[in-house]
């Protein structure tokens, strides 16, 4: 990849695409990495999860667990690293609507943290998953968490440089494939 030093890099992808693996690939390039992890050991399988997550990524890296805002783990992390990881904002969502009631909220916030990574001088590499493609779900709260998490997508792309979407471990550069119709400016 080109020379990403101080850009903000979304990387999409279904489950297991692999767009976890890429963004942390990335950040292997850079000495002094922040690692940020959204999850929460709620159960057995999400322990073992997280703990598979933490066996591949390299020892020196810095693990900050979010402990209540992205915003407040997000100014911790970034101090004295070159580059940041976000993994994974699909979690950080769902986690954030048991507490907040308000998309609306839980939009800005997401967008405060995208513009103070635009603004840090970091590489910031945000994972999230694309999960609209798949099939209506059939509950109230299932399709109000794939609407916001595809509006907080969109918010996202519109403030990175670059847009990774990954399939069956493929990363594809979407944002530099163009636009028909003109330039993409995201959620109005």
């Amino acid at each position: 990849m080109d020379n990403i030093a101080g850009q903000v890099i979304l990387f999409l992808g279904g489950a297991r695409s692999g767009k976890s693996a890429f963004a942390e690939n990335i950040a292997s390039g850079f000495d002094k990495v922040a690692y940020i992890a959204t999850a929460e050991g709620i159960d057995d399988e999400m322990i073992e999860r997280i703990e598979q997550h933490r066996s591949v990524r390299p020892s020196h890296w810095a693990t900050y667990e979010v402990d209540g805002g992205l915003s407040e783990t997000f100014e911790k992390a970034a101090e004295g690293v070159e580059a940041v990881i976000i993994d994974c904002m699909t979690v950080y969502i769902g986690r954030r609507m048991h507490k907040i009631a308000n998309d609306h909220e839980i939009v800005e916030e997401i967008v405060e943290v995208i513009k103070a990574a635009s603004s840090s001088g970091k590489t910031v590499l945000i994972v999230s998953n694309e999960v609209g493609m798949g099939v209506v779900p059939e509950y109230p709260v299932g399709r109000r968490y794939r609407d916001l998490l595809g509006i907080i997508n969109q918010r996202i792309a519109a403030l990175s440089d670059k847009v990774i979407l990954t399939i069956a471990g493929i990363p594809l550069d979407i944002k530099a494939l163009g636009i028909a119709g003109g330039e993409y400016t995201g959620l109005q």
